[in-house]
């Protein structure tokens, strides 16, 4: 499978570098492997040493033996301590808390993450259980603009299996991660046995998800768009204007909270 054509786009991105996240598993080191073979930017591999299996000491030795000898500029950083009780959620704040340290220190503004097509499908799945808001029962995009930088997600259209084949194809060496194993994990459950199941009735399903993401993502895009155009005819100067306020469809009324608890609180969960 020829996946040349995904990155034809980035060449011309104006930075130097370019900054992957990084495990060493098949995912993220296929995605190096291409970003190699296919952009001619300098490469920092960022990775998180999660500190949570024994093998995560080899694995980042290894990674950084791997980076040395194919002239990529490695840095990582070893996460000593949780806090909090949902693991999965403090990680992953801890390990974009890292990326953004090191798009900082290189001038970059692009991250490059190996999320793929079976990912997403697993992420909506989640989310859809869970509950969230429109934008959150996307998943994840391919491209999403945080402002200084941009994270990219080129492997969202294949599969797991069709990064395997590549790895394969090309003699890339990884490390499998034993805790992908256990159901304990939230994902791992959706990835053992709901994502075998929708495959089984579609090989395709993620092509069908991907869609599904598109176009929520289309939809709640079009809903900002029209609740930024009334904001500030409803609220001026911490005040919200009752009378024009409800002069509004009750679905942009919904954004028009969500924009002002945003402001004054950001952890605040999204209505819709």
């Amino acid at each position: 499978m020829n996946f040349t054509n995904i990155f034809k786009k980035y060449t011309n991105i104006p930075c130097n570098y370019i900054v992957v996240g990084v495990s060493g598993g098949p995912d993220s080191m296929a995605l190096l492997h291409m970003l190699q073979n296919n952009l001619d930017k300098k490469i920092v591999c960022a990775h998180v040493n999660h500190n949570v299996r024994k093998e995560s000491e080899e694995e980042e030795l290894y990674l950084k033996n791997y980076c040395a000898v194919n002239k990529i500029t490695f840095e990582t950083i070893k996460i000593t301590n949780y806090t909090q009780n949902n693991f999965e959620n403090e990680a992953r704040e801890k390990r974009y808390a890292f990326y953004r340290e090191v798009l900082n220190k290189y001038n970059s503004n692009h991250l490059f993450l190996a999320h793929h097509g079976d990912d997403l499908v697993e992420t909506v799945m989640m989310r859809i259980v869970r509950g969230s808001s429109l934008r959150g029962y996307a998943g994840f995009s391919k491209e999403i603009n945080r402002g200084s930088y941009k994270i990219v997600r080129p492997l969202i259209f294949y599969t797991k299996s069709d990064i395997i084949a590549y790895n394969n194809e090309n003699d890339i060496p990884f490390r499998i991660d034993s805790s992908n194993e256990c159901d304990d994990y939230t994902r791992n459950r959706y990835r053992h046995h709901m994502l075998p199941f929708l495959k089984n009735e579609d090989s395709n399903v993620h092509k069908k998800f991907l869609k599904f993401s598109e176009l929520l993502l289309e939809y709640t895009d079009y809903i900002d768009n029209v609740v930024l155009n009334n904001i500030f005819n409803v609220y001026k100067n911490n005040t919200l204007d009752i009378i024009e306020y409800k002069k509004l469809d009750s679905l942009i009324q919904k954004g028009v909270l969500n924009y002002i608890f945003k402001e004054l609180y950001p952890n605040y969960l999204f209505l819709i």
